[in-house]
């Protein structure tokens, strides 16, 4: 992004900031003239809705049966809203937007010994506020597949430690683990994923709606900062293009952040320790200084010493994990003004990348009867290490304007990270061991074992937005905004050998890449929707991007600072427009909704960053070009009961130039290229996806107690079905996927309520790798927690992969990765 643009988004947030600050405030909400006769309390509040210009949010099951009484006059739109609602049993609640939510007036204090209430009492199930189309909506009122956690059912599975524990709770998600959190990645739907590689995420990443995504490492997953404090979790599934943007092709995923809150002293301080000498301790603080200004405050400390996957050579732990999260937020909300301002620092050491070697007999000429390391001992000499560490900044303010709203979202995020790795997966104990159990002819046969490597990426991502959202007015809602977002990446990686490794013909000592990529994107987007009858609505989305996106590298010698080898000295740069947009139309009959939508997506393209070892088998394209993706949805979600809520969708994608990432075809043992693969991207051609999806929420009176389960299902498939790759599967898309989680709560004692959650994540079929093998490890990963409360404390004992499920995460030609066995701890929280 140049300088101008850069001053001009500053003085744009700026300007905006000091006019919410300069707000003057208001005693009690706008009159406005109402003309509301006697009539059912349904038809009232839509009345209401029209005459006030707010938004109200209600389910017909609450308000079904109730008669309002007349309301005429010019009154304050607070004071009409409490006359239509008197005697109803009913109240409402503002939201962060300024929507209003009615709900039932809270019972009094419950008798001695009774349970407590159920997870988000004051609404039914599938009731959840989420801003998933830019505006606060309930979430049965979305048409479109969706999933979100509230704050009191991560408060039941115990928080959110990492994006595969999130996901876990999520059906037609899968998490392409490669044992190194730095270089996992998400896929929604079958969306492609590309580790170790710049390509883009399938999957849109956002935090309080600002995209995160972007970048060599680190750029394809949240950090474990985003996790920290947490209000809810939206999951999207399918094309979100229109609205959300660039590479939103399988869907997205938006973690909201904590608030400050306003109106009451508050916060929570929690320790938790568990096996492998792990200790965790976090304190949130929230307090308002003034009727204006709120303040919160928090800090996380883990620390992690020892692990389950060792290296004897070096006498270290690969998951040995430790972090440091230091978070303020400062909040102001005068009359119809509000701001935050966030500033935030992680600093996490991760665990790290790690693979044990793995040659099959007869797989390669160097080991012919087979070699392969143990699990959990791994051969590993060399350094190995994952580092993340980020600041943030976020500014997000709104302002009410009777008849619409204005936010505007700004944010800067800076992401340093470091994967540090064995590059031959060897170490000479292991190369003379081989030696001596006849697996290998000589120490020189088996090449050098003390390659290193080491990957270093510094990112800083801009990121602005600002929207305008009107009030339903007649038939008619509408909502416009604009973005810009600007990455700057450099990044190195570093490959060193010792003397053993040179020859005559190649006496360097490694080499040195370095890249820079930059990316600047803008876009502009509208939605529009018309009522055409109380029941029918038709919604039309809408997003211009234009992308701009460079690369420099360079390649030099790692002992005399030379250019070196062939391919990795280069500059290019490829601009492009897109138009998304997607159209829908929903029909509400009662509390079920159902919809039918056509929706456009794209995943941006970009560059591989060298052609790889000059001995490799497959070549690699310098230029990858955008993916686009066209969806078709139908689905319908509502009340089977007042209990259980459906949400249930089937689809078909096609997708043009899809990205597929693959190797250049060297492995560690190979007689041709005997070093680590290198991977790229390429444009394999046209494919097609389809799948159904079913997810249930249900809650019920059990035994004195009160029980949630929440579970979902997601039958996949999907070929590539032109280019070379014609008839393949598309690589890390389960066939199957499924989810659970119940939850059970039962009061023990008159201020003693006991509980249990108990979790599941099953995966089955599916391929690894374009290539079609090796094919997906089918799993069954299941979570126990159990523990008692009171109204201020917490503590609960759990137990992660109870069943201890052993599974290959990853495995290439001749390595494999595995999951992280059982572990178990105990929390103490209390919260005031």
């Amino acid at each position: 992004m140049s300088r101008r643009i850069r001053q001009s988004a500053s003085t744009a947030t700026g300007a905006f900031c000091l006019a919410v600050l300069a707000t003057p405030a208001h005693a009690q909400s706008p009159a406005h003239d109402f003309d509301i006769p006697r009539e059912s309390l349904s038809k009232a509040l839509r009345d209401y809705g029209q005459a006030s210009g707010r938004q109200l949010i209600f389910t017909e099951n609450l308000v079904a049966q109730r008669t309002a009484p007349a309301v005429k006059g010019r009154l304050a739109a607070d004071d009409a809203l409490r006359l239509l609602l008197r005697d109803s049993g009913l109240t409402f609640q503002q939201t962060r937007a300024g929507a209003v939510m009615i709900v039932r007036v809270p019972a009094g204090p419950e008798p001695a010994g009774a349970a407590e209430p159920p997870a988000e009492a004051s609404v039914d199930v599938g009731e959840l506020v989420v801003t998933a189309r830019k505006r606060e909506e309930r979430l049965r009122d979305i048409p479109t597949a969706a999933t979100a956690l509230g704050a009191e059912q991560l408060r039941d599975i115990g928080g959110v430690a990492n994006t595969q524990s999130l996901l876990a709770n999520v059906p037609g998600v899968n998490f392409a683990n490669t044992s190194n959190a730095v270089t996992s990645e998400v896929s929604i739907r079958g969306s492609g994923t590309s580790r170790a590689t710049a390509a883009e995420s399938g999957v849109g990443l956002y935090r309080n709606g600002v995209y995160l995504g972007g970048g060599y490492q680190g750029g394809r997953t949240f950090a474990k900062s985003d996790f920290f404090d947490v209000q809810g979790i939206e999951v999207l599934r399918g094309v979100q293009g229109a609205l959300n943007g660039r590479n939103s092709v399988g869907g997205s995923v938006n973690i909201v952040s904590a608030r400050p809150a306003h109106d009451r002293e508050t916060g929570f301080v929690s320790a938790e320790i568990g096996d492998h000498k792990r200790w965790e301790g976090a304190l949130v603080i929230n307090q308002p200084l003034t009727d204006t200004l709120a303040l919160r405050v928090g800090v996380s400390e883990m620390r992690q010493t020892e692990g389950y996957f060792y290296a004897p050579a070096r006498g270290e732990y690969f998951d040995a994990e430790s972090s440091d999260i230091y978070r303020v937020q400062l909040g102001y909300e005068r009359g119809p003004a509000s701001a935050n301002i966030l500033v935030e620092h992680g600093a996490d050491l991760l665990p790290g990348l790690r693979f044990s070697f793995h040659s099959r007999p007869g797989q390669s000429p160097i080991y012919p009867k087979g070699a392969f390391d143990d699990k959990y001992d791994i051969s590993w000499n060399a350094p190995f290490s994952a580092k993340m560490r980020t600041n943030y900044f976020e500014f997000v303010g709104g302002y009410d304007l009777g008849g619409a709203t204005v936010t505007m979202t700004s944010s800067l995020r800076e992401r340093h990270s470091q994967n540090a790795f064995d590059a031959d997966a060897k170490s000479p104990q292991f190369a003379a061991q081989a030696v001596a159990q006849g697996l290998a002819a000589s120490l020189a046969a088996q090449g050098d074992v003390n390659l290193e490597g080491l990957a270093l990426d510094f990112s800083r991502i801009m990121f602005s937005d600002i929207h305008i959202a009107g009030a339903k007015a007649g038939r008619w809602t509408w909502l416009a905004g604009a973005e810009i977002y600007d990455l700057n990446d450099t990044a190195k990686i570093i490959l060193t050998k010792t003397p053993m490794g040179t020859t005559q013909a190649s006496l360097s000592r490694g080499t040195v890449q370095a890249f820079r990529i930059d990316f600047t994107s803008w876009a502009a987007y509208a939605s529009v929707g018309y009522d055409v009858s109380e029941a029918l609505n038709l919604i039309a989305e809408g997003r211009y991007t234009h992308d701009d996106k460079g690369i420099d590298s360079a390649q030099f010698d790692f002992g005399t600072g030379l250019p070196s080898g062939v391919g990795f000295t280069f500059r290019d740069g490829k601009k492009s427009g897109n138009i998304s947009y997607t159209v829908t139309a929903s029909y509400k009959v009662r509390d079920w909704l159902a919809y039918a939508k056509v929706g456009t997506a794209y995943r941006a393209g970009g560059f591989n960053l060298g052609l790889g070892d000059p001995r490799a088998p497959v070549q690699l394209p310098a230029v990858f070009s955008d993916e686009v993706t066209t969806s078709y949805e139908i689905g319908a979600k509502g009340n089977l009961h007042r209990q259980v809520f459906i949400n249930a969708a089937a689809y078909w994608a096609e997708v043009d130039d899809l990205l597929v990432q693959t190797s250049n075809g060297c492995f560690v043992g190979s007689p041709v290229c005997p070093v680590q693969q290198t991977l790229f991207v390429y444009n394999a051609g046209k494919a097609e996806l389809s799948g159904i999806e079913i997810e249930a929420t249900g809650r019920a009176n059990i035994a004195g107690g009160v029980a949630r389960l929440t579970a979902g299902v997601s039958r996949q498939w999907g070929k590539v079905v032109s280019g070379p790759d014609k008839g393949k599967k598309g690589p890390q898309r389960p066939d199957w996927t499924a989810t659970f989680n119940l939850n059970y709560r039962r009061p023990v004692s008159a201020t003693l309520t006991g509980f249990i959650n108990l979790k599941g994540a099953l995966r089955k079929g599916g391929v690894q790798e374009i290539a079609q093998t090796p094919p997906l490890e089918d799993f069954e990963i299941y979570d126990l927690r159990t523990g008692v409360r009171t109204d201020n404390w917490e503590a609960a004992i759990y137990v992660n992969n109870f069943a201890n499920e052993s599974y290959i995460v990853f495995q290439a030609a001749t390595s494999r990765r595995w999951n992280a066995p059982q572990s178990y701890g105990a929390q103490v929280t209390y919260r005031w």
